[in-house]
């Protein structure tokens, strides 16, 4: 039984590893960053400001920022979500680590 619930734990530690490498891919292609709108004579231009090799950096988008907006939200969401499967992840890490620990102990008393 004990067994079981061990495999179990492995079963689900590589299910989170495979989760969070496609995650990971996806946000890759994804822009990271805001929004800045800057207002010139009534008319709103939007900038991509965004941190690149510890400079923060700043981009045309244009007079128009839906598509950017959207792919801002979707990753800010795929964020949030890999944030919580890299807690899961290290909780049963941490899990599997102690178990680990109690077998090679008895083991090798």
């Amino acid at each position: 039984m004990i067994w079981e619930k061990i495999k179990e734990l492995e079963e689900k530690q590589q299910q989170l590893e495979s989760q969070i490498q496609k995650l990971e891919e996806i946000l890759k292609a994804l822009p990271n960053g805001h929004l800045e709108i800057k207002e010139i004579n009534g008319r709103k231009y939007y900038y991509l400001r965004y941190w690149e090799e510890g400079r923060l950096k700043s981009k045309y988008i244009g007079k128009n920022a839906s598509e950017i907006e959207s792919k801002l939200k979707q990753a800010f969401e795929l964020r949030n979500q890999l944030s919580l499967l890299k807690q899961e992840k290290e909780k049963i890490d941490r899990i599997l680590n102690r178990i680990y620990k109690i077998i090679d102990e008895n083991i090798n008393g």
